[in-house]
């Protein structure tokens, strides 16, 4: 009998967010499929939400940059990541972005345990040449992984590379077309309100503009479902023009988990957003605006998901390429101004969804995967870990210009 493949998650935070079920529903799979599953993280709140079988192991810092360590402290950071992938007994590490990926790749040195990178934001290569240094080199290996075509050419484009990646989809379980509703007259984006999906704040403007001089807004609201850095801001940016409007039409609804969660999906009459949140809307049917990902097109939306052959491929915007920017205010006027739209963007991004991102097919495509790295590093160990020693030597670097700033501040 083979031995059980135990397979470690080495993320960020577990928030509510897509990634975040991105991981949760992957565990599900792997843990219903004869894999064992750990998950090391910050924690947060969807921890709870983790399937049963799960081990959950909180790790501060995971998701700090080691420019944020003295050599010493990351030095034992790296050795205590070690000790915890070693006492599992890990098989295989999937590491995410921006720095758990470069956290892993450090510790190889100590845990030779295989493991590949898997892209979950393609935003994570602004201003990280760590990350850079590290998805070339892998990518030689094919264990650099993303999650469409799109999100690699505009990494390449990034890193001025030519990369090797290996692009599977989001394997996304669909909510339930059961019992929806079409009373409920309300805009929903689910997002992590963070810097990098600063869309919200372009949304929330152009809604508010909209509800001035177009009369049917007045039945909608802009509900936003997400936690975040930008919460706040967010949260006083809403206060302000609800009340210049003396109404309550933009509502941050925090952190929605379970039946609550899918419900808000179900009720809503148009969604706005991009990635994991994008799929589900358009698995039970919604209109779903594209949101642009990247700082520098956050500010547009993007076309309506499943209107064109593009979509199949694509779950988030990161350039204009064979697409036309639209203010967020165009878009929903013309979904709020003819309901035959709204009925047919709805229908095409359900028929997309279905043709794409059949769950089980895609995970069956993940299950062979990991058998494939753990393969890749009994053929070519000795090769990658040379190709890792760059991690070495930037730590020595970086330790040297501390002493020079220490010296120079004396």
């Amino acid at each position: 009998m083979s031995k059980k493949i135990k397979v470690a998650f080495v993320t960020p935070k577990m928030i509510i967010g897509g990634a975040e079920s991105y991981i949760i529903n992957k565990s599900n799979w792997l843990i219903n499929n004869g894999f064992d599953v750990i998950i090391v993280s910050q924690g947060g709140e969807n921890v709870s939400n983790l399937p049963n079988g799960v081990n959950h192991i909180f790790f501060d810092k995971i998701s700090s940059s080691p420019l944020e360590f003295s050599y010493k402290d990351y030095s034992d950071f790296i050795e205590k990541l070690s000790d915890i992938l070693l006492r599992n007994d890990v098989d295989v590490i999937e590491a995410h972005n921006s720095y758990p990926a470069v956290h892993v790749a450090s510790s190889y040195k100590y845990t030779k345990i295989p493991f590949f990178i898997n892209i979950l934001n393609e935003v994570a290569y602004y201003r990280n040449p760590l990350l850079t240094i590290l998805t070339k080199k892998l990518s030689c290996f094919g264990l650099f992984y993303v999650l469409s075509y799109e999100m690699n050419r505009y990494i390449e484009k990034r890193i001025n590379f030519k990369l090797n990646p290996k692009i599977i989809p989001i394997p996304v379980k669909a909510i339930s077309r059961d019992n929806l509703s079409l009373e409920n007259k309300y805009i929903l984006s689910v997002s992590r309100l963070s810097e990098d999906k600063d869309y919200v704040r372009y949304l929330i403007k152009d809604f508010y503009e909209l509800y001035k001089i177009n009369d049917k807004l007045s039945e909608y609201k802009l509900v936003i479902v997400g936690d975040g850095s930008l919460f706040e801001s967010i949260n006083v940016l809403a206060n302000s023009l609800n009340k210049e409007a003396n109404r309550n039409i933009i509502q941050l609804r925090g952190t929605l988990v379970g039946d609550d969660f899918e419900t808000v999906y179900k009720n809503c009459s148009i969604f706005v957003g991009m990635a994991t949140t994008l799929l589900l809307a358009a698995s039970c049917g919604k209109p779903s605006v594209i949101a642009g990902s990247t700082p520098e097109t956050n500010k547009f939306s993007w076309g309506l998901w499943g209107e064109n052959d593009l979509d199949a491929n694509l779950i988030g915007i990161c350039s204009g390429k064979d697409r036309t920017s639209t203010s967020f205010q165009t878009i929903l006027e013309s979904l709020v101004e003819c309901e035959g739209r709204l009925i047919s963007s709805g229908n095409a991004a359900y028929k997309m969804f279905k043709e794409n991102y059949d769950f089980g097919s895609i995970m069956t495509v993940w299950g062979n995967e990991y058998h494939l790295v753990i393969d890749t590093f009994l053929t070519n160990g000795v090769e990658i870990e040379k190709e890792l020693n760059f991690l070495h030597l930037w730590r020595l670097f970086y330790r040297e210009i501390r002493r020079v700033i220490k010296f120079l501040r004396l």
